[in-house]
């Protein structure tokens, strides 16, 4: 990443956190407005588009669907536990499971009925959190990497596109633990996360491999059918 880059990146980090919005999540979302996801797409671990991250990508879907384990009664809604089998008979040809599969304890499962759901040459969007606090919904199991995502879908017969470490380093990663303390001061996040992205900025002058791959924030893989 060049210096307009990397100071394009800091003004969207300053942006977003005064949104409200984690490290993690602010990473999510500009990654879902560079990609082209413009066919029907069903994300899960939302029920609507006002708490989706779908609006954020650039061009809307034609259609858009949403999962979760309440079993709601609305439109474009299914619901799908990904930790038994399913009888969904509808395919999708791009699925969103972001910060979805450290909350399900047998995701080897979760990924075969994921990939049941997928049309042929459909795309899977992994984003999982790896560097972030103990967050229940109802329960938080795991932490991944991206060498273990590449492992099981390529076991599970996906060919993996794309995979990024989200971050900078671990002045930053240590910013996002202290995200929840630092947003309830005002003020305060915006010089912090200054600082932590220009220290590990100047870190990154004294290495030969990106610090963001050994302290991510999150990580995102596309693995397609």
């Amino acid at each position: 990443m060049n210096f307009i880059e990397n100071m394009k990146l800091l003004l969207n980090l300053i942006k977003y956190t005064a949104k409200g919005f984690s490290v993690c999540k602010i990473y999510q979302i500009l990654e879902l407005k560079k990609q082209n996801i413009n066919d029907e797409v069903i994300e899960f671990g939302t029920i609507n588009y006002q708490e989706s991250l779908i609006k954020f990508i650039s061009k809307k879907p034609k259609k858009i669907f949403f999962s979760n384990l309440f079993n709601l009664k609305i439109k474009n809604y299914f619901c799908i536990n990904l930790e038994k089998k399913n009888k969904i008979k509808k395919k999708f040809k791009n699925i969103l499971a972001f910060n979805v599969l450290e909350h399900i304890h047998n995701d080897s499962h979760a990924l075969d009925e994921l990939r049941k759901l997928l049309k042929k040459r459909g795309r899977l969007f992994i984003s999982t959190p790896f560097l972030y606090r103990y967050h229940q919904a109802p329960k938080d199991y795991k932490r991944y990497t991206l060498d273990y995502f590449e492992k099981i879908l390529k076991d599970k017969k996906f060919k993996v596109k794309k995979k990024i470490s989200f971050g900078t380093g671990p002045f930053l990663a240590s910013y996002s633990l202290l995200f929840d303390y630092l947003n309830k001061i005002p003020l305060v996040s915006y010089p912090v996360i200054t600082v932590c992205f220009l220290l590990d900025y100047f870190l990154m002058l004294f290495h030969k491999k990106k610090t963001n791959i050994f302290y991510p924030i999150c990580i995102l893989i596309i693995a397609e059918k």
